[in-house]
């Protein structure tokens, strides 16, 4: 197999731990009638590690045209095999859903991990659990609590769509090249506390919320909300729980 060089614009950094690797199959949990998509498959450790494990398909999505003759090289022989030569963000997951869930996982790019990670909630309704490979940083924010530096949008959008399970921190020796910083698999089990009909709307709503985090929500939203929501006036977007924005929201659209 030729040498593959990592691309800096594409974020690219491959997992080499086959330890590391074997754990995040682990986690996937595969079955015979999964379904599952893989975003970025690089040279295809980690692809492989999960074809051995016989899911019913497995759709790897890869943008960099330059690893296509590695892959198929690799991978050409499983059968249950499909490698998309497109960008993760072009890709219909329905359709590759057939009516049923699938899958998520991946050892995200640093660099378009939040994106991929809104997406996973506008799609929540197709999909029965994500493993994803993140920046430490932001696995934390997904588990991040009230009042803490961590708790940011990203934290109350996900939970509320998601239960979110910290599975380890990864240093950054088992990568080629090693990134800057350590990294972090999570494992997100769908568990919507709000209807899904909602979820562009919410996101609106919560965006607006956390933009100049410092100040109180009510110079952000209309105080007549916060009062049938009970939420304190004084309060900021970083001290309130996800069930206070649910809340907060509901009445919102209920006005």
């Amino acid at each position: 197999m030729k040498a593959f060089k990592t691309k800096k614009h594409l974020g690219q950094h491959l997992l080499i731990s086959e330890g590391v690797i074997k754990k995040i199959v682990d986690e996937i949990d595969v079955h015979p009638e999964d379904i599952i998509v893989e975003i970025g498959v690089g040279t295809g450790q980690l692809t492989e590690e999960i074809l051995k494990r016989k899911p019913k398909i497995l759709y790897g999505i890869e943008i960099d045209k330059t690893v296509y003759p590695l892959i198929e090289e690799r991978l050409g022989s499983y059968k249950n095999f499909i490698l998309i030569k497109s960008d993760f963000f072009k890709v219909d997951l329905k359709k590759l859903s057939e009516g049923k869930k699938i899958k998520l996982v991946g050892n995200l790019p640093y660099n378009v991990a939040s994106h991929i990670l809104v997406r996973a909630v506008e799609e929540v309704e197709i999909i029965e659990g994500c493993v994803f490979m993140l920046q430490k940083e932001v696995a934390e924010k997904l588990i991040a609590k009230p009042s803490t530096k961590s708790y940011s949008f990203l934290t109350v959008f996900i939970q509320s769509f998601y239960r979110v399970k910290y599975v380890m921190s990864v240093p950054a020796r088992f990568f080629k090249p090693p990134p800057k910083v350590t990294s972090a698999v999570v494992k997100m089990i769908p568990e919507p506390k709000l209807d899904t009909a909602h979820i562009k709307q919410y996101r609106g709503f919560l965006s607006r919320l956390f933009s100049n985090r410092r100040k109180m929500i009510k110079s952000k939203i209309d105080s007549e909300y916060i009062k049938k929501a009970r939420i304190k006036e004084t309060a900021r977007a970083e001290e309130l729980s996800v069930e206070d924005f649910i809340r907060i929201f509901k009445v919102h659209i209920e006005v």
